[in-house]
């Protein structure tokens, strides 16, 4: 929800109504003409596990075309149009209106998306990070917003964190900034318990591995 709120803010004119707002500018026309519908556009999504399948079911909502990398390309919904293994992110980068980066962070996803894999975005793309810090390049990225290579982007991890005040990122009037809050809900703690209650019981049975279990030669 998160993801598509982010989206939603800068294709449907929101962030700009809220700019509006506080100086009771009617802005009617500047901004209905540069609203855009999701429909048709393509969401690519790199790591489909759990957050992003969640992800595509409400994608597809809007009509979007999904396709998702992963680094293991398994069980693919028929929603989606394509699953591929990380080898074709470039592939990814290049079909993607809307990129939403949603793997976990490991040695191997360190840096994934630098400038190079910016680069090949597609002009006017919007890029979203939702999982950790460190696997975008953020040097690169606020680059590519100056330039307009990409028209828009939301940012809800960063490298650090929090972010310092004298970082380049808060003064890009295209990059929406959200400080880590994107999991949030009003059932957090019932999710939680919910999770401790099932391990508790798989626990004691012997049942391995534990629901959300980190494997650490994975890393996640």
């Amino acid at each position: 929800e998160s993801v598509m709120a982010m989206i939603l803010a800068f294709t449907r004119g929101i962030l700009s109504c809220a700019e509006c707002q506080p100086q009771k500018t009617w802005n009617n026309r500047e901004i209905r003409c540069d609203l855009v519908e999701l429909t048709g556009s393509t969401m690519g999504i790199i790591g489909f596990g759990a957050t992003g399948r969640a992800l595509a079911k409400r994608a597809q909502a809007f009509d979007m075309r999904i396709i998702a990398v992963d680094l293991y390309p398994n069980n693919k919904p028929d929603y989606v149009s394509e699953l591929w293994g990380l080898d074709r992110l470039h592939d990814l980068l290049k079909e993607s209106d809307y990129t939403v980066v949603m793997t976990p962070y490991t040695p191997q996803t360190h840096g994934m998306i630098g400038a190079e894999q910016i680069a090949m975005m597609k002009p006017g793309a919007m890029l979203v990070g939702i999982s950790r810090g460190r696997i975008i390049d953020q040097k690169a990225l606020a680059q590519a917003l100056r330039e307009k290579h990409l028209v828009a982007a939301a940012l809800d991890v960063f490298d650090p964190e929090p972010l310092p005040a004298d970082s380049e990122l808060w003064d890009l009037d295209n990059l929406l900034i959200m400080p880590h809050v994107a999991g949030g809900t009003q059932l957090e703690g019932k999710y939680i318990i919910d999770i401790f209650r099932e391990n508790l019981g798989r626990f004691l049975k012997g049942d391995l591995p534990l629901r959300n279990q980190v494997d650490k030669q994975l890393g996640f």
